[in-house]
């Protein structure tokens, strides 16, 4: 075997093992996975897992930092670009609800992180490393949003905050009641009742 394909191999393994544990920490939780499930999962042996990876805890973090920059990548593209801010923001949410309920990955990464270190201190780092995601985030809205026509007394590090909580709170909320309503189909609605609020300009109705 060819040290190219070795290599080969050994990616398409750490790959496999990453997409295993997420689904793995994703449906039981961080302190009742266990590296043997995630090995079966990933149909190799615990000796490959321990190759690739030290413990529970690196495997995890690594799951959630390189699946959710992956998964998330497209969506946070959509507040690029040379439409009017506020079309990018509503842009943004559309693809993240409707990501949240079509694409597995971005749905499992997610679901894995909202859920904390879950009292495992060896986690606390990735708690660190999501404030600093968080931060950045929070930064990216509210510069764009500065150049937006905000309603009166709305700066934009609230519009920012504001989009940033309702994302969240959607997620949060449809991952815990998933038969309530559908993200993907009201991914729209949803957005539009973000950007421009419940009640209309006039206050009517």
């Amino acid at each position: 075997m060819s040290m190219r394909r070795s290599a080969e191999d050994a990616a398409a393994t750490r790959r496999a093992l990453l997409v295993a544990a997420l689904a793995e920490f994703a449906e039981s939780g961080y302190a009742a996975a266990t590296l043997a499930g995630v090995a079966a999962r990933a149909g190799v042996t615990r000796g490959a897992l321990y190759h690739h990876f030290s413990d529970k805890a690196e495997l995890c973090l690594t799951a959630i930092e390189e699946l959710w920059a992956e998964a998330a990548m497209p969506v946070w593209a959509r507040l690029d670009g040379p439409e009017p801010p506020v079309r990018r923001v509503t842009d943004f949410l559309v693809a993240f609800f409707t990501a949240l309920e079509k694409d597995g990955t971005f749905r499992e990464v997610y679901a894995l992180s909202v859920r904390g270190a879950e009292g495992a201190p060896e986690l606390a780092r990735g708690l660190t490393d999501k404030q600093a995601i968080m931060e950045r985030w929070r930064g990216q809205l509210t510069d764009l949003l500065g150049a937006a026509p905000l309603r009166p007394g709305v700066s934009p590090r609230t519009a920012a905050l504001a989009v940033i909580t309702a994302a969240n709170g959607t997620a949060v909320t449809w991952l815990a009641c998933p038969d309530l309503f559908s993200p993907a189909r009201e991914a729209r609605s949803l957005a539009d009742a973000v950007l421009h609020g419940l009640a209309r300009p006039d206050g009517d109705g």
